[in-house]
């Protein structure tokens, strides 16, 4: 496939004027100011277009009105379309505290949809939010399925699935049992500070041990306080450490998203969306860990004022934090690069450079995305009608 006359974000994040763009086999294999046409080649003339590299959501539970945890292919399948007008080109699945039986059947469905050619997005691996978590921290996470980290249990869920189906596993570091379990699942698994009220120093500790990134910051863990700064603390100042942020504007004040960003730089910090089954849905009422949540103007509520998830997506924050003064090359890198170096893939997505996967995003200048490839394959078109 052939993209021409297009400006596009370089692998240095500054913009290229009227290049083209060429894939084969689900990779980028050339990029210039003229490449000759092969007859064969379908070409996508541009004009006015600026390609951008496909954004990345390593933290999303649903969307379209599917969940995750749902355990159903149909279900992952309308995330991942979903996903995919949104500019979100992969992503991570992400499960709630659930039952091992359940856990078993949310991995049988994500098996069978990573084997199967995407609607849009593609999978990256499982996320688990949970059974890791604190009690005290859980917020709509169900505590009758908390446990204790335990690599026993992690066997014995994934017994019979791929070793690399689990991509993320969150953990409050406090727990009995973290230190060893961190010590034997870093290299198989990124580890992530979660729901946790560990202190300053039980959070570096975890840090010391081999996590390695920390989830939605600021949510549902200890507070940065002047005299215990907290898990917040310790994520915030370890360069060790990549963070998520939820930039919709309800889970964090836009100004604390500034000081968080001024200590991560533009290299650490990594948007999510967190979003439920809500997100591009109506408000109304909906399931949520086997809760029911209340969504109003778009802001999730567990009925006693508690946020319970989110109900955004990535390019809905990245347009925020444009209108909050961030710099396109910050907002853009914590979009998709940074995200995939938190995966160890950004050899293969989050930058637009031969070699690498053709997951592109086309967007006119008002960032209306009008095109998306994954993988070189067009799956998503602003100018299709979408028919159900």
């Amino acid at each position: 496939m052939r993209l021409v006359h297009a400006n596009l974000i370089g692998p240095d994040f500054n913009m290229k004027k009227d290049m083209t763009v060429t894939f084969e086999n689900e990779r980028i294999t050339g990029i210039g100011e003229e490449i000759l046409s092969l007859a064969e080649e379908e070409t996508f003339d541009l004009s006015g277009l600026t390609l951008f590299p496909g954004f990345i959501d390593i933290h999303i539970h649903g969307a379209d009105g599917a969940d995750t945890s749902d355990a159903n292919v149909h279900g992952f399948e309308k995330i991942s379309a979903f996903l995919a007008s949104r500019a979100v080109t992969s992503f991570c699945p992400t499960t709630m505290m659930i039952s091992q039986s359940d856990l078993k059947h949310v991995f049988m469905a994500a098996e069978v949809f990573q084997e199967q050619q995407p609607l849009g997005a593609r999978m990256l691996g499982i996320r688990m939010e949970g059974p890791f978590l604190s009690r005290e921290k859980c917020g709509v996470q169900n505590t009758e399925y908390a446990e204790l980290p335990s690599v026993e249990y992690m066997n014995k869920v994934l017994d019979g699935f791929p070793e690399k189906l689990v991509a993320v596993v969150d953990i409050a570091p406090e727990l009995e049992g973290a230190d060893t379990f961190i010590s034997e699942m870093k290299n198989k698994v990124v580890l992530s500070v979660a729901h946790t009220a560990a202190t300053f120093a039980q959070t570096k500790k975890a840090i010391d041990r081999g996590v390695r990134h920390g989830t939605h910051l600021f949510n549902a863990m200890s507070i940065l306080h002047h005299h215990e700064p907290g898990a917040v603390g310790a994520l915030l100042t370890d360069e060790r450490v990549t963070c998520e942020l939820i930039c919709d504007g309800i889970h964090v004040h836009p100004s604390v998203l500034s000081i968080a960003w001024k200590n991560l730089g533009e290299d650490r910090a990594v948007v999510v969306s967190d979003a439920m089954r809500a997100a591009g849905m109506p408000d109304g009422e909906y399931s949520l860990g086997g809760k029911n949540v209340i969504v109003k103007n778009g802001r999730t509520d567990m009925g006693d004022g508690r946020l319970a998830g989110s109900t955004t997506d990535i390019l809905s924050e990245f347009k925020n934090l444009l209108s909050w003064g961030m710099p396109l090359r910050a907002a853009l890198k914590a979009c998709t690069v940074n995200p995939a170096r938190v995966l160890g893939i950004s050899d293969q997505v989050g930058t637009i450079e031969p070699g690498k996967y053709a997951d592109l995003v086309a967007f006119d200048n008002e960032f209306n995305v009008k095109k998306v490839w994954v993988r070189g394959r067009l799956v998503y078109d602003s100018s299709i009608e979408k028919k159900d």
